[in-house]
């Protein structure tokens, strides 16, 4: 169970501007709209794996088995179709994202160098604490997790992570910084109300972060790196980032398990 400490969780009242739904319907609403709608986290996020994927990719076994937990609209399973002979697994429990990972993924998997790609729905959030995840998740190399842990209780990311990965797998995880999360959260804008809309959203610090992970046998090789929003930034994030020139909006870490 997450002590209180551990995060601080955003539910609040609905109003006439903002509603808050769980996280699973917003992201099904969000899902057409999701890679188009000028988010610059995930503008960010996008520019600053690209400095941690060497790192990862370098710490796996020849042809590994990688999965994109959390993998949204495939964004960054395309980029694990780059590792040779890779096995690669995406999962989401939101069927809408997952049909728009296919649609970005399949058509160009031929011309990858990976070996196979295929999505599946899953939920972490009813992995039970005395629970296991199907067989086909486990044994993986690699887990890639960019934006989600927001989304989860920490105790219940770590615990999907450890029953996934084999004894010295890595997991590349990003997220919100949570000098940003505690004033913001994950969120779009329904253009046919006007309304924006947020999921449920945990303001975890790095911290709490790297306490969880230890004490789910993890411990960090790279990182943390916490990355702040600089003006010139914006010709890459786009004017939506100009708000959080001078905060800390993202951070990164790469985790073994022991």
């Amino acid at each position: 169970m997450d002590t209180p400490n551990e995060a601080v969780i955003r539910q609040a009242s609905s109003s006439s501007k903002t509603i808050y739904k769980p996280t699973l319907a917003t992201y099904e609403q969000w899902a057409p709209t999701y890679d188009i709608d000028g988010n610059f986290l995930q503008a960010l996020d996008t520019l600053e794996i690209e400095e941690m994927l060497p790192y990862f990719f370098d710490v796996l076994p020849p042809a590994p088995k990688m999965v994109d937990l959390g993998c949204g609209t495939g964004r960054n399973t395309a980029c694990l179709m780059r590792i040779q002979s890779a096995r690669i697994l995406g999962l989401d429990n939101s069927q809408a994202m997952l049909q728009r990972a296919e649609n970005r993924c399949r058509p160009v998997l031929k011309d990858s160098k990976a070996d196979s790609l295929d999505f599946q729905n899953w939920d972490m959030l009813a992995l039970q604490e005395s629970g296991d995840v199907p067989e086909n998740l486990k044994g993986a190399d690699g887990i890639l997790s960019t934006l989600v842990v927001e989304h989860i209780p920490l105790h219940q990311f770590f615990r999907a992570c450890s029953r996934i990965l084999k004894p010295g797998g890595h997991v590349l995880c990003t997220n919100m910084h949570p000098d940003m999360g505690a004033i913001s959260q994950a969120g779009f804008q329904d253009s046919s109300t006007g309304e924006k809309v947020r999921p449920v959203s945990h303001a975890h610090t790095i911290r709490e972060v790297l306490w969880c992970a230890s004490t789910w046998g993890f411990s960090a090789v790279w990182g943390p790196k916490e990355r702040k929003v600089q003006e010139s930034d914006l010709v890459k994030l786009g004017d939506r980032g100009r708000k959080w020139v001078e905060v800390h909006a993202w951070f990164g870490v790469i985790l073994r398990k022991l």
